[in-house]
């Protein structure tokens, strides 16, 4: 498969510790993605956008729960509703998309 993008997607799963301290730890990474913003105005930085548009090679994770720390971008970015698999015309998965937005959780532990 050709890659999507030049980007590197982090999956960071948020842990609790004792007394409700939390503590993100990269469970995988997806190099070849492509996150961009879903509208874009010129001369507006691009941390300025608030909804984003994941391309992931296949195997992404689906999860809701997860925080995505990605290359280029700097505040840290969730899935937003679904994502789609989408399959060629052999009915094998070609990539996942979908929808990201800004992380509203709290700091590191």
């Amino acid at each position: 498969m050709d890659e999507l993008g030049n980007q590197t997607v982090r999956v960071i799963k948020r842990e609790r510790l004792k007394r409700g301290v939390m503590r993100d730890v990269t469970t995988a990474e997806f190099p070849g993605c492509s996150v961009q913003p879903v509208t874009a105005t010129d001369g507006v930085p691009i941390e300025k956008s608030t909804k984003w548009v994941i391309f992931a090679p296949p195997g992404f994770p689906e999860s809701t729960e997860n925080v995505l720390d990605v290359d280029g971008i700097g505040e840290r970015l969730h899935v937003d509703g679904d994502l789609q698999q989408w399959v060629d015309e052999d009915g094998i998965v070609d990539h996942v998309w979908g929808h990201l937005k800004k992380w509203e959780g709290g700091g590191n532990g």
